[in-house]
């Protein structure tokens, strides 16, 4: 069994601050990564370890273990061995929140007095604050909390991905990306990869290449039928639904960047109303500038109460749909309808 050392409580922590402290060979005893972002997660757990663990002795002193599929017992004991021709072990114990609290306090001593030579990680998804063993974990260890960061944050957060890449992107082409996919951080950083590969040493992204990667071979676009429905035409809009549905995208996802349009339609709409000047439209809607025009042209079809009641609609398809209605297609057609023709008196 490896020497004891008494657990402390640290301050509040980021990544940043802990890649900074990992990058001096300061190792805390116990980490603890937690929330819904699972890629910044995972590349900080990939971080710690890399800078724990020398390549030679990687195979000896790493072991990564799974909460559904945890032996305790077994677990405590590895993060209790002394490491092998290295300095120290590195134990890597996901989705600890799939543990029963019963059997995650066990883990509680080797928390609160961990071994000297070892760097214990737990992440969790979900954490459930009226356990005991969450709440002792948060105590000692080194807490950090990976939040999916807010809609208006993609485009910034899409930005500096592409920068590290080497990537550099125009405002068109990462508000297409951030709309195409919204906030959910390892899509993106997929399709930021895939588009890597795309351009080549050009490194240069337009609009057209975020087309290209999202779209790949189909003939319909849900950025084109977006764009139909604001502009209430219906006949387009119809039958770039049916496209979309017979290459196969799911009924949801359809819906989805139709309610975030006609949400941004409804904030033009009372900007329209308010006289307030067309250069603060782009800082209230959070798109670029460019995108101000398209926006405002396509509010201005619509009275404000017809734009609640499209809203409204879609928002009834949407439960409609996740109850497990049968009639999806009918269910899309009959709202893009009633969104496209229906006027408010």
């Amino acid at each position: 069994m490896g020497k004891r050392r008494i657990a402390r409580k640290t301050p509040g922590k980021n990544a940043a601050s802990v890649r900074g402290e990992i990058g001096k060979e300061n190792f805390a005893p116990v980490y603890f990564f937690h929330g819904p972002d699972d890629l910044e997660r995972d590349e900080l757990v990939t971080d710690v370890i890399n800078a724990a663990l020398d390549p030679a002795s990687r195979a000896f002193n790493l072991d990564i273990l799974v909460g559904n599929e945890l032996d305790v017992s077994d677990a405590i004991n590895r993060a209790s061995a002394f490491p092998m021709m290295g300095q120290r072990r590195v134990v890597v114990i996901k989705r600890i929140e799939d543990v029963a609290e019963a059997s995650a306090r066990a883990f509680l001593p080797i928390v609160e007095s961990p071994a000297e030579s070892t760097v214990l990680i737990f992440t969790a998804t979900k954490v459930d604050g009226r356990r005991k063993f969450f709440s002792a974990l948060k105590k000692t260890a080194v807490a950090v909390e990976f939040k999916i960061p807010y809609e208006n944050e993609i485009p910034g957060w899409i930005n500096e991905r592409a920068e590290r890449m080497g990537l550099k992107m125009d405002k068109e082409a990462i508000h297409l990306l951030a709309l195409s996919l919204g906030p959910k951080p390892r899509e993106i950083v997929n399709e930021l990869e895939k588009l890597d590969l795309h351009v080549g040493e050009r490194r240069n992204v337009t609009q057209e290449d975020i087309k290209w990667i999202i779209g790949g071979s189909h003939d319909a676009s849900v950025f084109d039928f977006t764009d139909a429905v604001g502009s209430r035409d219906l006949e387009t809009s119809l039958i770039l639904l049916q496209n979309l549905l017979e290459q196969g995208d799911k009924p949801l996802a359809i819906l989805a960047p139709l309610i975030r349009h006609i949400g941004i339609l409804r904030k033009t709409r009372w900007l329209l109303d308010s006289g307030l000047p067309r250069s603060q439209y782009a800082k209230q809607l959070k798109v670029p500038p460019f995108a101000v025009g398209k926006y405002a042209d396509q509010a201005g079809r619509f009275t404000d109460e017809e734009l609640w009641s499209a809203y409204r609609s879609l928002l009834k398809s949407d439960d409609r749909i996740k109850s497990g209605a049968r009639t999806h297609n009918v269910t899309l057609a009959r709202t893009v309808t009633e969104v496209c023709v229906t006027k408010q008196p």
